[in-house]
């Protein structure tokens, strides 16, 4: 008896996540569809999108998160895997892994946005094109300018609270809700990284961004620890704010959104996938280790 209700709690978790979820797009699409011109010139509207951007994931994944697992689970705060501490090689070489990584994430976006759906869904594609547009527009406000602050801002906004509210919500919270239902852990960490991927509204690249939410969710898996994906999210963020930032003030001249791409590259996207793969392997030897060093001992 006691099974089945914590069977019908855990779906009534998951009902409610999805539920979240999909109001989230539900709003962000009708959000999209607004004529409203903002002056990106003027730095008063770019400060404002600042302050909406930190307030928005801190109350819609951040604050519900916490609440969630203090209110909603046995193991309270501890249940996102927050407290718990990773091992010192395994956030150096998940952290590591995700810089490497970078060959192969381009290769895999310059893949997806040659998509094409058949017409019968030009309505759609045109959508997902306009969505992508404004994904893009946003990004290209944030990232402008030269000075150090500016540099720490977008760090701050764009890599650490991104990599923050994400993991909580989205491995944290939503992964292990998916594993309680599907009793699969595989098939859990999967679904999440799908549902991560069509979280950011930008369909030509969810191919690589799934993948992505995959390797974040198996690190929490294997490590029962936030922080490792935290890293690794963080550095993949904030690597492109920094190449953008070095960009911007004329230090660099390669873009790195094109690493990888070219027809004479194809051997950094081999290397980079044989570095990941073998990291993945490593990580999980350490951390199968470790946790057979805590039960004997």
């Amino acid at each position: 008896m006691q099974n089945i209700q914590h069977e019908r709690q855990s779906w009534l978790k998951l009902g409610a996540l999805l539920s979240f979820l999909f109001l989230y797009g539900i709003l962000n699409i009708f959000g999209q569809g607004g004529d409203v011109k903002l002056n990106y010139d003027n730095p008063s509207v770019v400060g404002f999108m600042y302050v909406a951007q930190v307030i928005g994931v801190v109350l819609l994944f951040i604050v519900p998160s916490v609440l969630f697992s203090i209110f909603w689970t046995d193991s309270k705060i501890h249940y996102i895997g927050i407290t718990k501490k990773p091992h010192p090689s395994t956030l150096l070489i998940a952290g590591f892994a995700m810089l490497m990584a970078m060959p192969t994430i381009n290769w895999l976006s310059d893949l997806n946005q040659h998509m094409q759906l058949p017409q019968a869904f030009n309505e759609m594609e045109t959508w997902m094109k306009k969505s992508e547009s404004k994904a893009a527009e946003l990004t290209e406000v944030f990232t402008k300018g030269t000075s150090i602050s500016k540099l720490i801002l977008n760090l701050f906004v764009m890599a650490l609270m991104a990599a923050l509210s994400e993991e909580i919500f989205f491995r944290g919270i939503l992964q292990k809700v998916l594993i309680e239902c599907t009793r699969n852990k595989n098939v859990a960490i999967w679904m999440g990284a799908a549902l991560f991927s069509a979280f950011h509204m930008q369909f030509y690249g969810f191919i690589p961004r799934m993948l992505m939410g995959a390797y974040l969710g198996y690190l929490f898996l294997w490590s029962g620890s936030l922080w490792p994906g935290m890293v690794a999210h963080f550095l993949n963020n904030g690597i492109a704010v920094l190449l953008i930032w070095l960009s911007n003030r004329g230090l660099i001249s390669v873009n790195a959104d094109k690493i990888g791409i070219e027809s004479n590259q194809f051997i950094y996207v081999i290397t980079s996938v044989i570095f990941v793969t073998v990291s993945l392997f490593v990580i999980y030897s350490i951390e199968n280790k470790k946790q057979n060093s805590i039960s004997t001992s």
